[in-house]
């Protein structure tokens, strides 16, 4: 069954995605509940993996002169398979099962043509991958992490409202239950 998030948890989501380094003190401040329950509701979603907090390079400023997309055909009862395998690859930065051919698309940003062709080498051997096509990232137009939360998460379906910060006047009793009891 999926957790679900009550609306502190979600307008700390909210906030962190607008900044990332805002401090537990002012999203305490923001929301107007203690700072040790922000701090609690924090490292809740960090460990249910709900947030990462993670300073968001842009690879190309960085120095690394390739970025390419990479989508591999893999044999049907060999997905799980492949993937496996990508995941221990340090250069593959994303992976993602799709519901068609390619079944498998990852990321990579390297600094050269020959690491390039030395990750490809390493893709093409593992059992299971049936073809390996390559496309390289010429520009990187939109990269936004501010996305939101899911609408059934939230009471408006006002998607710029979700987006806002709300005050809390008072946080319902399971949710006070939930952090004594944890």
């Amino acid at each position: 069954m999926k957790e679900l998030l009550d609306e502190v948890d979600l307008q700390i989501i909210r906030l962190l995605q607008n900044d990332g380094r805002m401090a537990s003190s002012e999203i305490a401040k923001t929301i107007g509940i203690p700072e040790a329950t922000i701090r609690y509701r924090l490292k809740k979603l960090i460990d249910k993996e709900f947030i990462q907090i993670v300073a968001a390079a842009n690879p190309i400023k960085l120095g690394f002169g390739i970025a390419a997309c990479i989508s591999i055909e893999a044999e049907i009862r060999q997905v799980d398979h492949v993937i496996s395998r990508l995941e221990k690859i340090d250069r593959v930065a994303y992976i993602a099962q799709m519901t068609s051919f390619p079944n498998v698309e990852i990321e990579t940003y390297i600094e050269t043509i020959n690491e390039l062709h030395d990750l490809l080498s390493q893709i093409e051997i593992i059992d299971g991958v049936i073809r390996v096509d390559t496309a390289f990232i010429r520009r990187i137009v939109r990269e936004r992490f501010d996305f939101g939360t899911p609408k059934y998460l939230t009471d408006s379906d006002n998607e710029a409202d979700t987006l806002k910060p709300k005050k809390l006047h008072k946080i319902n009793k399971t949710s006070k239950q939930m952090e004594s009891t944890s």
